[in-house]
């Protein structure tokens, strides 16, 4: 954003400022300061007062001052700019309250509710172009202090070093929407003394403030008795950001948020079956919550939180989720331990295609066997950790009553600094009932 368009933003902010009171309001008062920000001397000093319906026009009289303050003479500006600053972008006082309160709303990182309040602003006025741009440009998260702001920041603030500037500027809403998109904003790696110490940089020690707290992918298969008392077993496997999940003393506590969380253990036992450490020293765990009724874990499904003793066992698995995708070369990945038994074949990825192909992949689970099954599918552009999804094209099963490959399903996330891993997820459709489970495959 360069310095005019920043005195413009500014400005329409103190508007909104302004316009924060009742629509009764009859009379208003602007005033605006400029100032160096490297000396800190006040420039000069531009102030309107009048009826509201002479607003508007103040506004451009408050614009035309701050640029005289900061020594910009409105016939020295080339005439495209000097055109959109004498253009009212609306007179719709509805509109302009909406838009200003999107303003704010964007500043203090809020971007779903600024994007509804640009949308309005919009819809009062539809010749409103600034109002429909801003909708336009806000991503669908809320991100306050979270860990997407802080790497737009540092992503900025490497930028304005390598360049050698002192200072930088940043639209923190397009940074979001382009990292949601599946793009880098601009990448800034860890300090050497970051990375020597490799341990403070990938995790947050009990106790410890001020360090990285990385993502956690998780892989769940949870088993319930649905409706007519049909067993049917499903599965989550996803990317959580660091807000929402709870590990505590190695065990996965819950994922979701207050309200709205996904699998929370509650008081169901926690049962620790296993762990492995990854090609990078990425430590992957899993094991199972136990519940009865009135100790039991809760799962989401379809909206609807189930309980023992509808719910039976749930597996977990967990890790750190890889930050960054690699964008070239192809890996092969063997399993390494879950609850799916006498595991065999492998997983194929092919980075450069962002492309998942399963390689007879073979399991038993019950005294169901499993064998020969084939898929493919592609991780999500906008998934930083590569989650994917797809569903089964061949395989076969003995014990099955009539296993049906295409309404079976798998599902995986990349676990690892490096990719080093993949967290695996399953149901299948043995034509009586779903079964399913988790399994990690390392490189």
């Amino acid at each position: 954003m360069n310095t005019l368009q920043t005195w413009v933003v500014s400005l329409v902010a103190a508007l909104g400022a302004v316009l924060a009171g009742p629509a009764s309001a009859q009379s208003f008062a602007l005033e605006s300061a400029v100032l160096d920000s490297a000396t800190g001397r006040n420039l000069g000093v531009t102030s309107e007062r009048g009826e509201i319906a002479a607003l508007f026009r103040a506004q451009k009289a408050v614009t035309f001052g701050v640029l005289r303050a900061a020594g910009i003479p409105l016939e020295s500006l080339p005439p495209d700019i000097r055109q959109r600053i004498e253009r009212f972008q609306t007179t719709n006082l509805e509109a302009f309250r909406a838009f200003s309160e999107g303003l704010s709303l964007k500043d203090q990182g809020r971007y779903a509710q600024a994007r509804e309040s640009f949308r309005r602003a919009a819809q009062l006025d539809p010749n409103f172009a600034l109002a429909v741009e801003q909708q336009q440009a806000m991503p669908d998260v809320n991100i306050g202090g979270s860990v997407q702001l802080r790497a737009a920041v540092a992503a900025a603030a490497g930028a304005a070093v390598d360049r050698g500037k002192q200072t930088y500027a940043i639209d923190a809403s397009r940074a979001v929407a382009a990292m949601q998109a599946g793009q880098n904003v601009v990448v800034v790696p860890p300090t050497e003394t970051a990375r020597a110490n490799d341990s403070a940089y990938t995790s947050n020690p009990a106790g410890a403030t001020g360090q990285f707290v990385p993502n956690l992918a998780v892989a769940l298969a949870y088993r319930y008795t649905a409706d007519g008392g049909v067993p049917v077993t499903l599965d989550n496997n996803q990317e959580w950001r660091n807000e929402r999940f709870r590990v505590a003393n190695n065990v996965l506590e819950a994922v979701g948020e207050a309200g709205e969380f996904q699998a929370l253990r509650g008081g169901a036992q926690a049962v620790a079956s296993g762990e492995t450490s990854l090609a990078d020293g990425t430590r992957v765990q899993w094991g199972q919550w136990n519940s009865a009724p009135g100790a039991s874990a809760s799962v989401r499904i379809n909206g609807v939180n189930v309980v023992a003793p509808v719910l039976g066992t749930v597996d977990t698995m967990f890790a750190e989720a890889t930050p960054r995708m690699p964008g070239s070369g192809t890996a092969s990945f063997t399993p390494r331990g879950g609850s799916l038994q006498d595991v065999s074949g492998s997983i194929r990825v092919d980075f450069a295609n962002r492309a998942i192909l399963l390689q007879t992949l073979g399991f038993r689970i019950g005294d169901l066997n499993f064998s020969n099954l084939s898929g493919q599918a592609e991780w999500a552009a906008n998934s930083a950790a590569g989650s994917f999804r797809g569903n089964y094209t061949g395989g076969s099963c003995a014990g099955c009553l009539a296993f049906l490959p295409a309404g079976s399903n798998f599902a995986g996330t990349f676990a690892g600094k490096d990719a080093a891993g993949i967290l695996f997820s399953t149901f299948l459709n043995t034509g009586s009932s779903f079964v399913g489970g988790t399994q990690v495959f390392g490189r």
